[in-house]
């Protein structure tokens, strides 16, 4: 199901991003909620793929990259952890 995927996109300009309400414009890459399927996607070059970003721009993305995406992605999906415990909460009073 889409909505437990994680959404990246790419827009000149700004890189790939993570797409955290799933609606910036643009065409998506989806990837699961594990940190390894990012890395596997990285490697296998599925992002350049998915997201069809041009050859001439394919030099403004660095491995650095990888790293700031698993960042945002590691703190994406805690926040959903955190308010899934909170609902479980309010659901039990």
């Amino acid at each position: 199901m889409k909505s437990s995927l994680i959404r990246f996109t790419f827009t000149l300009g700004k890189g790939i991003q993570l797409d955290r309400r799933q609606i910036l414009p643009g065409r998506g890459a989806y990837v699961c909620r594990d940190l390894t399927c990012l890395e596997k996607a990285w490697k296998k070059k599925a992002f350049v793929r998915a997201l069809r970003i041009p050859p001439a721009q394919l030099k403004d993305i660095s491995p650095d990259d990888v790293n700031r995406l698993k960042e945002e992605m590691a703190v994406f999906i805690s926040g959903d952890e955190e308010r899934s415990k909170e609902g479980d909460l309010n659901e039990q009073t």
